[in-house]
């Protein structure tokens, strides 16, 4: 009998070491760092598929500010080339690429239909912001190690105008970068998305030649209430193309972003 409860005792140990070493691979798989595809259904079912990409070191104790990256219409995530991870191997931040609604992988509704922006109407695009709030939501109940409360969101074309109106719906963005938006656009109208925003800082970049956002940038600014910054060029194309073309548009980029996620303390005035 002592052997049969010793034979036990020893199969129930075993038992929880096999199944501690089962669960603590399968957190490992999941908190795996690097490059990670997120398959996130949002609040009406829809797929919205992004790369995110987490510095390997980060942990629950050492958490990172999170760069959100919104493409261009008709364009997908990968539209910012390397662009993403240069931006995280300099500021030691996590990034996230996502595959606007319709757009690249995103294409899947909740019946695992496939649906593209060519048919959408502008109800359709209205629930862009919506989609990112879900994305942000999600990211923040599985990845703990990302800093929440440091979040910067670069967007181009569609993408700047998603950003503006997901800042303005929800997201507690630091900050904002946006190429090429456009005052109205698919069901978008800025000036009050802009005026709820608030005081946080937004960076503007166009060119010159590309009519509408410029003219549209000159009006925005003007309803931009907190630290802003209108950087135009005499060419260049239009949104992603931006920092493409222009050798300083990356640097201000991640320079404006370092400084609205890291700032600095200001030094006391000698009296």
């Amino acid at each position: 009998m002592k052997n049969f409860h010793k034979i036990l005792s020893i199969l129930m140990i075993v038992f929880l070491c096999v199944f501690l070493f089962a669960a603590d691979a399968s957190f490992a798989k999941k908190k795996k760092k690097g490059a990670v595809e997120l398959d996130i259904q949002v609040r009406d079912g829809f797929h919205i598929i992004g790369l995110l990409d987490v510095p390997k070191k980060t942990t629950v104790k050492n958490k990172v500010p999170l760069v959100i990256f919104l493409h261009s219409i008709g364009e997908d995530s990968t539209e910012w080339g390397t662009f993403p991870s240069t931006v995280k191997e300099q500021l030691k931040v996590a990034t996230l690429s996502i595959n606007l609604r319709g757009h690249g992988k995103s294409i899947l509704n909740k019946n695992s239909r496939k649906v593209y922006w060519q048919n959408f109407q502008d109800k359709d695009f209205k629930k862009f912001p919506y989609d990112v709030i879900d994305v942000l939501k999600y990211v923040k109940e599985q990845y703990p190690e990302i800093d929440s409360s440091k979040i910067a969101i670069v967007g181009a074309s569609l993408g700047a105008n998603t950003a503006l109106m997901s800042g303005s719906y929800g997201v507690n963005a630091k900050t904002i970068v946006m190429l090429s938006p456009m005052l109205n656009y698919k069901g978008f109208d800025l000036r009050l998305p802009i005026v709820k925003y608030g005081n946080r800082p937004l960076l503007f970049m166009v060119s010159k030649k590309d009519v509408y956002p410029y003219k549209s940038c000159i009006e925005l600014i003007k309803f931009a209430q907190g630290k802003k910054m209108l950087k135009t060029y005499p060419y260049g194309g239009s949104g992603v193309n931006l920092i493409k073309f222009q050798p300083d548009a990356k640097p201000l980029i991640i320079n404006w972003i370092k400084a609205s996620l890291f700032p600095q303390p200001q030094k006391a005035k000698k009296s």
